[in-house]
């Protein structure tokens, strides 16, 4: 630590045992005078196109680019004005990097492709947030028990990223549903920042920063706060869904939909759970895939509005899933030293994670196929699933494997660029996806 930080350090001590902590407060969400109704997100069409967007800091947000650009680049016909396959993607769920670039299309469009590079894959984003959190200024409001370093990341991509556009311009019409998922802390689930959930909890959307959706996301455990909502369920007239009532009575019929109703449930209990405190989306579903997998679990064997309207002129289904995840390098398991506890601690967190990874994704194309199936439609969608994962790419930097890139707001020289050229080629050279152009074509050419 450097001298300045030391006497930063030494100045909030002293603040601190002098009794002279900041009031700070940590902006609160505007609450929701009366509930609306909510619609569905999937536009009836032939092709459904959903993307899941992993974590993995900016590592996650370039190679998400990368296959991003790809589908851009990837006219539907030969018209100079064509639509994209880009253009065709109903939903997007992202959590943590992921959610950044995301949330940034959402808002964008298209001119992600001309700043998104400056504004944000070539900033140190960490060095900047760090040296806000050791000013004067900020050091005084850190001394606050209602303000923290998850607040600051809210300003920073406030300033920089996403302005005070609000969360309801994220399922408008103007694009994409983009869903942006985050971690309850204390009930260790899934919290995505959907129209329903926060009409649950008596949230205006429409008053919401989509930053401090995103750096709720984004909230690294240790290094940022948790980002804090008021819970103000039942003050706005939202009736408890359908789905939430049959599910607490199916404890043994279906625990999966009994856990998740169980957790809803949770919230209406304002008494008990007035705070909600979230942290990165990685702890609860670092793939994105927790927002597909419950729509199945909820929707499953209900009268389904959802899937039927989804599905009413649907020919086929898409799901791209981009995983970034991180690899760990090896060179610790060469040696009979201790690791430090910087190495220890990634290691716990990321090994595990893997592995609920795999589960999650297996599960969840293994209900896929059925789950199509029970909608009684004379005609069954076809189903494509392309699977983009960082882990498969031959790109090296500096000689070392993409996925070995750190989980960071920093990326080294040139890494951008090889995980943009990776998510490229992966998308293109994938067998699914060669299936789906051709099958795409072919109806364009009227041939289907």
């Amino acid at each position: 630590m450097n001298r300045n930080s030391t006497l930063y350090v030494l100045l909030l001590s002293l603040l601190l045992l002098g009794g002279c902590a900041s009031q700070a407060r940590f902006p609160d969400n505007p609450p929701l005078a009366e509930a609306k109704p909510t619609v569905s997100p999937i536009t009836p069409d032939s092709t459904v196109l959903l993307m899941t967007l992993s974590g993995g800091g900016s590592r996650a947000s370039a190679f998400a680019y990368g296959v991003m650009e790809a589908l851009h680049q990837t006219p539907l016909t030969t018209r100079p004005d064509a639509p994209t396959l880009l253009d065709k993607v109903d939903l997007i769920s992202a959590v943590s990097g992921g959610s950044i670039i995301a949330a940034y299309y959402g808002l964008h469009g298209e001119r992600l492709f001309e700043r998104f590079r400056d504004d944000f894959l070539k900033q140190n984003v960490r060095d900047e947030i760090r040296q806000r959190m050791l000013s004067l200024e900020n050091l005084s409001r850190l001394s606050s028990t209602t303000f923290g370093s998850g607040d600051i990341l809210d300003e920073y991509f406030r300033e920089k990223l996403f302005g005070e556009r609000p969360l309801s311009e994220l399922f408008d019409d103007q694009g994409p549903v983009i869903i942006i998922n985050a971690t309850d802390l204390f009930k260790g689930s899934r919290f995505g920042f959907t129209p329903e959930l926060f009409s649950l909890i008596c949230s205006d959307s429409d008053h919401f920063p989509v930053a401090r959706a995103v750096a709720a996301s984004s909230a690294v455990p240790l290094i940022f706060t948790p980002i804090t909502l008021t819970n103000r369920a039942g003050s706005c007239g939202a009736p408890v869904p359908e789905w939430v009532r049959v599910g607490l009575t199916e404890k043994a019929k279906n625990p999966r939909r009994y856990r998740l109703a169980r957790t809803w449930s949770r919230y209406l209990n304002r008494p008990e759970h007035p705070y909600v405190h979230l942290l990165d989306g990685g702890l609860a579903d670092n793939l994105g895939l927790r927002a597909m997998l419950d729509q199945i679990i909820i929707h499953d064997g209900l009268d389904d509005t959802l899937k039927h309207d989804m599905l009413a002129q649907a020919r086929r289904i898409v799901l791209i899933e981009i995983d970034a995840a991180a690899r760990l390098p090896s060179e610790w398991e060469k040696q009979p030293d201790h690791p430090p506890q910087t190495v220890i601690l990634d290691a716990a967190s990321t090994t595990p994670l893997s592995n609920y990874n795999f589960e999650t994704k297996a599960y969840l194309h293994s209900q896929l196929g059925p789950w199509l199936r029970q909608n009684g439609a004379v005609r069954q969608p076809e189903l494509y699933i392309i699977e983009i994962n960082l882990d498969d790419s031959d790109e090296r930097l500096d000689g070392q494997p993409l996925s070995t890139i750190p989980t960071d707001f920093n990326l080294p020289e040139q890494a951008a660029e090889r995980l943009i050229e990776a998510g490229h080629q992966l998308l293109r050279n994938h067998p699914e996806f060669s299936r789906l152009l051709k099958d795409l074509y072919a109806e364009m050419a009227g041939f289907r």
